[in-house]
């Protein structure tokens, strides 16, 4: 089964890294991949220390290679060092530095605090360092150090901007785990707001017009209001109607004996 083949190259994979984190742990190692390719399997190593790695005339990456096709059965396996650009701002080579300080029998605050301020030193706008184990001697109890300067995300999708780097340190006691995550000074998160900069021309402009007084704006003119009168019918009342009929009566009657004396004389 095909998937089978893709199952067993992953696994190669991951064991040939563990082992070679192993190996070179001397040279602080930051990345190793591992790229297969028809011809070939090449390796690459990202190391803080490339000569522990290569050794003299090349001595110990011929070494590592014959290690590698009697022990994993690769064909053709070819491994390629690649410094690391900078190494005090890479967290998996801090991670492995503390660990082999606290190896080596040194105080772990101590060595927290060195490496912080190192870290931040170097530019960097945060970073955090957490230790998890016995920090003490036999009979100590199991806790977790940490300690942290700048700006540091732990929550959401920015978290994927932070270098975090992971080791153990094997001491005489128990293993103790260390963690160091470092967000590096050219890190852009979502919610970072930028101000521009004003120049000296716009700053005396603005100062300018805040102090001179300000005028006070006339009232802008309210449109006079139309008003529409609208011809209503006026209610009457039967009272008012009978006093109009019986004038109307009046007024008729007045008419006609006028014209009648008119005409008799």
């Amino acid at each position: 089964m095909i998937e089978r083949e893709f199952v067993r190259d992953a696994t190669t994979g991951l064991t040939i890294k563990e082992y070679l984190m192993e190996e070179v742990r001397q040279a602080l190692p930051s990345d190793i991949q591992v790229l297969r390719t028809p011809l070939v399997t090449r390796i690459v190593l990202k190391v803080a220390r490339p000569a522990l790695v290569i050794g003299r005339k090349g001595h110990r990456i011929k070494q590592l290679t014959e290690t590698l096709k009697k022990k994993f059965r690769l064909e053709n396996p070819q491994i390629e060092v690649v410094p690391v650009q900078n190494s005090t701002l890479d967290a998996q080579v801090q991670a492995i530095r503390i660990a082999i300080a606290l190896e080596h029998g040194q105080n772990w605050r101590r060595v927290m605090n060195r490496t912080l301020n190192r870290i931040m030193a170097a530019g960097a706008k945060g970073c955090e360092i957490v230790v998890k184990g016995k920090l003490g001697a036999r009979g100590a109890k199991k806790r977790t150090e940490r300690v942290l300067a700048g700006y540091m995300k732990k929550c959401g999708d920015p978290v994927k901007l932070v270098d975090q780097g992971h080791a153990i340190a094997k001491t005489k006691w128990a293993t103790i785990g260390v963690h160091v995550y470092i967000v590096h000074p050219e890190t852009t998160f979502p919610d970072h707001v930028s101000v521009p900069e004003l120049s000296a021309e716009d700053l005396e402009r603005i100062k300018q017009k805040i102090s001179q007084p300000q005028a006070e704006a006339p009232a802008p003119a309210q449109p006079a209001e139309q008003e529409v009168k609208e011809d209503k019918p006026k209610k009457r009342t039967r009272k008012t109607s009978r006093k109009k009929s019986v004038k109307k009566e009046e007024v008729a009657d007045g008419d006609s004996k006028g014209e009648g004396t008119k005409s008799d004389e």
